[in-house]
């Protein structure tokens, strides 16, 4: 099994190819948005290097409904005919959005996965963990020992996702990484998102091991009250996610929103 990170610079957004026994699936795959404006530049450098290796891809999965930047989902769908995956709760984020952006209805899905989906992927199973707190339909993918965990954990630098969007919970959050905390240390957790200096590269996989002992938010010893204190207080000094009026209801309907 082969898993090749794309970084999206414009976002701080990673995703993922993961290759096995001729076949390939993407996680958390990105549109590139400026001014209004969809292009597929990015995601197209994607599918050019699955058809470069000869691949078939079958699956298109997403860890959640991002906030921060616009799925490609649908555009690989159309294009490749792979089937689209996300959290069964997805239905939850969608009813807690719909009344702030007047939507009209959710986007169509292949599968709605939950704990107990597994999805056969060439000589490989893919296990889904439900991993809820940064938004109730946030899911970590599993495949042997390498975990995809969204918008879970950042850098051990950087702490753990933001719980301050409708649905959101720092309770709920704590519980989905010490859950996380409880795979084998030498688990490789690879992330969704980095933003590293200009001229540095990104932070794309850490070990378990290093997570449970160095991440500044929430280590092997923090305790939820611990953690809820220090998440509360570093949630009220961030901004709102500047393409989150766009994204979330793309995301969630596939439309852009009316100007």
């Amino acid at each position: 099994m082969k898993v090749q990170p794309f970084f999206h610079a414009e976002t701080g957004s990673l995703t993922y190819v993961v290759s096995d026994s001729g076949l390939a699936l993407i996680i958390d795959p990105v549109l590139d948005y400026n001014n209004g404006d969809i292009s597929h530049s990015h995601i197209d450098h994607v599918l050019d290097y699955i058809k470069r290796k000869g691949l078939e891809l079958r699956y298109v999965l997403d860890t959640h409904i991002h906030a921060d930047h616009l799925s490609a989902s649908q555009y690989v769908k159309a294009a490749t005919g792979a089937k689209t995956v996300i959290s069964h709760r997805i239905r939850e984020v969608f009813n807690q959005w719909k009344s702030k952006f007047g939507l009209g209805n959710l986007a169509n899905f292949d599968f709605l996965v939950n704990g107990t989906s597994k999805i056969h992927f060439g000589s490989k199973v893919i296990e889904v963990i439900e991993t809820p707190g940064h938004t109730p339909a946030c899911v970590t993918y599993k495949i042997d020992d390498n975990v995809f965990v969204g918008d879970t954990l950042f850098a051990p630098d950087k702490g753990t996702s933001r719980v301050d969007f409708p649905g959101g919970s720092a309770q709920d959050l704590y519980n989905s990484i010490r859950k996380l905390y409880e795979l084998p240390s030498g688990t490789n957790v690879y992330l969704c998102h980095d933003y590293p200096p200009l001229g540095s590269s990104p932070t794309m996989c850490v070990k378990m091991d290093w997570q449970k002992r160095r991440n500044i938010m929430l280590n092997q010893n923090t305790t939820m009250g611990e953690y809820v204190f220090a998440r509360s207080k570093r949630d009220e000094s961030l901004k709102v996610p500047k393409l989150l009026n766009v994204a979330v209801p793309f995301n969630l309907t596939f439309q852009l929103p009316e100007k």
